[in-house]
């Protein structure tokens, strides 16, 4: 058996993978994340406001998925409830950077791995939606508009019908890159050269937010986490090991499952439920924003000082979980598990993680293109 180390890059950062290979098929993957930054053990004594100012630096790509996760957070250990419209402007943030990870992802991380490909329409993408976040929270990334209780912003009617307006357009657009029955010709063209059907993992599902139109499958309250010998720490459900991110999301999508049965929980299959994702998204947000009820509240001020609480949201690329503790107003404990601990755990050849699986039983000259496939954020892993 030989070993060989490769450092992954255009990732979010960067992973090690140490492939145990048999001739050219991998027969086993460690997978090591070796960055540490400790923001928390950072949060910790600091008032639980100055979490919505530090969370959203975790990662530049998924930072205000950080945030809400905060604020949920906080409101959950504080017994606050936020207003309908405070609500549906969270969404409308929260699925618009959504919809900006996984175009970006497509032509800028997938895509380069393989073959070259116009990124422009990624770029475009990523500038609108950023105009329309600005609108809402004033900045795009790392903005703080969402806050425990509500959100600071106020859109007058005129702000509303904008970004309306903005939000039909880029739908419209994305046609050209997925339809809404399932055609995409840079889809077909990425996998001229690649079979559609490795990379199978181990065809477990893991749903643990409900923002947006997902529906959750689980309780976090069975999420256990383990040491590895990486630095990120296992994320295990129930004592097993479960993908997360748009396939799991969406597989009561007739087409997504349609895909589903054909592939089964393939590169292919993972690839198409991520970018058909932009569409449901778009079609939900465009429903919600007109249930926006211009006069109603932004904001409901907290008034407790000592209690425990969790935001449990769906991320970019899956569940992600903030945990605090709050003592006197300041943060006592915090903890943060990401999407990426979940699909990208180390775990051994008996049991291992999603991404681990899919390596496995696969000639090694896919191993770059099926880890990618997960959308992986090391950035996030070593918050």
């Amino acid at each position: 058996m030989k070993i060989t180390k490769k450092i992954i890059s255009k990732i979010e950062g960067e992973a090690t993978l140490k492939l145990h290979k048999k001739d050219k098929i991998i027969e086993f993957a460690e997978i090591e994340f070796w960055q540490y930054r400790g923001m928390e053990e950072f949060l910790k004594n600091r008032h639980y406001l100055d979490a919505c100012v530090i969370n959203p630096r975790v990662c530049g790509i998924c930072g205000h998925s950080h945030l809400i996760a905060t604020a949920k957070a906080i409101e959950n250990a504080l017994d606050v409830k936020i207003t309908k419209k405070a609500e549906i402007l969270r969404e409308i943030t929260l699925g618009l950077e959504i919809i900006q990870n996984h175009i970006k992802w497509f032509y800028l991380t997938l895509y380069p791995s393989v073959k070259q490909k116009d990124f422009f329409k990624a770029l475009e993408f990523a500038k609108d939606i950023a105009k329309i976040i600005a609108l809402i929270a004033g900045q795009f990334p790392h903005n703080s508009y969402a806050i425990p209780g509500g959100v600071t912003c106020d859109l007058t009617n005129l702000e509303i019908i904008k970004i309306k307006n903005f939000l039909y357009e880029m739908f419209e657009r994305y046609q050209k890159i997925m339809s809404v029955d399932g055609k995409s010709e840079d889809l077909e063209e990425l996998f001229e050269d690649i079979p559609k059907d490795i990379g199978r993992g181990l065809n477990r599902f893991l749903v643990l937010g409900d923002n947006l139109y997902f529906s959750s499958n689980g309780d976090f309250k069975f999420i256990r986490e383990e040491k590895s010998t990486s630095l990120n720490k296992n994320v295990l459900y129930k004592d097993k090991f479960y993908e997360v991110g748009p396939l799991a999301r969406n597989l009561n999508n007739p087409l997504v499952s349609s895909i589903y049965k054909k592939h089964k929980d393939s590169v292919y299959t993972r690839i198409f439920a991520r970018l058909y994702e932009v569409n449901l998204i778009f079609e939900y947000l465009l429903k919600r924003i007109d249930e926006i009820e211009i006069n109603e509240k932004n904001y409901i001020k907290p008034t407790q000082k000592n209690a425990k609480g969790y935001g449990v949201i769906e991320a970019p690329r899956g569940s992600l979980i903030h945990e605090i503790e709050i003592e006197d107003e300041k943060i006592k404990r915090y903890n943060i598990i990401v999407p990426t601990q979940f699909n990208l755990s180390n775990g051994n050849k008996l049991n291992p993680s999603p991404a681990q699986a899919a390596l496995m039983n696969e000639d090694e000259k896919y191993a770059d293109f099926i880890f990618k496939c997960f959308d992986i954020c090391a950035i996030c892993v070593s918050h």
